[in-house]
């Protein structure tokens, strides 16, 4: 499912059916970094040809630029086809975007620790995990108790 805002605009280049669908496709496997159901979230894809005059080297463009809550992450990568650019820019919004990710589940924890910190009354004092002495029980002496054995069937 592709989000509401989704723009794909070819440069010097037609876009074909072909292309689009490679586009959206490798868009769509980053999927599990991106909240796609996010009603903020706005894709904007840039495909194209940086020259109509020449006809070798890395004259073939691709850039991603996302808008999200999380942030804005932009990728841009120039090869000699326009499938390996896709895909070379698409790889490098992956790298962003894990970063963001990583970054951001770090934080969570951070907090969670803190939280837990306050809630115990070590907030603030620097320690961070402090163990917390166990009360031991005193050592009651040992007796024998005496063994009663009972013979009821020789009564």
């Amino acid at each position: 499912m592709l989000p509401l805002s989704f723009n794909i605009k070819a440069t010097n280049i037609e876009l074909s059916p072909e292309l689009r669908e490679f586009v959206e496709r490798r868009f769509l496997s980053l999927a599990g970094l991106i909240a796609l159901d996010d009603p903020t979230l706005k894709v904007q894809i840039e495909v194209g040809r940086t020259t109509h005059h020449h006809e070798k080297g890395d004259i073939f463009r691709a850039e991603f630029n996302i808008r999200s809550r999380r942030g804005t992450f932009r990728a841009v990568a120039e090869r000699s086809d326009i499938h390996t650019a896709i895909s070379d820019a698409r790889d490098e919004l992956e790298t962003g975007l894990g970063r963001a990710k990583g970054r951001y589940i770090s934080f969570l924890r951070r907090s969670r620790r803190a939280v837990k910190e306050m809630l115990r009354g070590w907030y603030g004092t620097g320690k961070k995990y402090v163990r917390v002495p166990r009360f031991k029980m005193p050592r009651m002496p040992r007796f024998k108790v005496p063994s009663i054995k009972w013979k009821w069937w020789k009564k």
